[in-house]
């Protein structure tokens, strides 16, 4: 199943964030069903997702892991972004009785929790206040679209829910289909952002 929506409207300079916020202007929406995808739900992540369903908090597969999947890959190494803020799911997980480790993300927004031996990393939905070429002061949002702008490549700005619903707002799929590889928004604004996003661009280009 798939389908398409379209929405146009002008970008507008946003002066609190100096950055150009891009419009929400396409959204591309798919189903994936594949053994890859299927293998993903062991015991840990089944009460992981079952926990944000009960806590009425959205959880997505994000960025690298979505591409491998498309990819027909089993990713390695899985990044989970969600609507819920470190706060939020620091009571979350205390209240089920869920163990928190590493905890230096958290000021990006990271929570990392272990479940049947297990463990998940979890960010929350950012926009980028500032930015210096390598680190970023972050604010939390709960738009996907805005968390999307931030990301460096548009196959890397996808998100996959748990029911297999792509969720792709900068054209990221037909990008990997077409082996063709773009940043999201203005590509100097991305590299002036944090400066190794060039090398990860020849990772997927060589």
């Amino acid at each position: 199943m798939l389908r398409c929506l379209y929405h146009w409207h002008r970008p507008v300079l946003n002066r609190r964030w100096s950055r150009l916020c891009l419009p929400k202007q396409y959204l591309f929406t798919m189903k994936l069903q594949s053994p890859e995808f299927q293998s993903l739900f062991t015991e840990g992540l089944k009460s992981l997702t079952e926990l944000f369903v009960k806590e009425n908090h959205e959880l997505r597969i994000a960025g690298g892991a979505v591409r491998d999947l498309l990819n027909g890959v089993k990713p390695q190494d899985i990044d989970f972004a969600t609507t819920a803020t470190p706060t939020q799911m620091k009571e979350m997980f205390q209240s089920a009785g869920i163990r928190m480790i590493n905890n230096r993300g958290e000021k990006h927004g990271t929570i990392t929790a272990r479940l049947h031996e297990e463990n998940f990393e979890i960010t929350t939905l950012r926009i980028d206040v500032t930015t210096d070429g390598r680190h970023a002061e972050v604010e939390f949002t709960t738009d996907w679209q805005k968390d999307a702008e931030r990301r460096d490549l548009t196959i890397n700005s996808m998100f996959l829910g748990f029911d297999g619903t792509l969720f792709d707002y900068f054209n990221g799929y037909e990008d990997l289909k077409n082996k063709k590889v773009r940043f999201v928004g203005h590509a100097k604004q991305r590299i002036q952002e944090d400066y190794l996003r060039i090398l990860r661009y020849f990772r997927f280009t060589c």
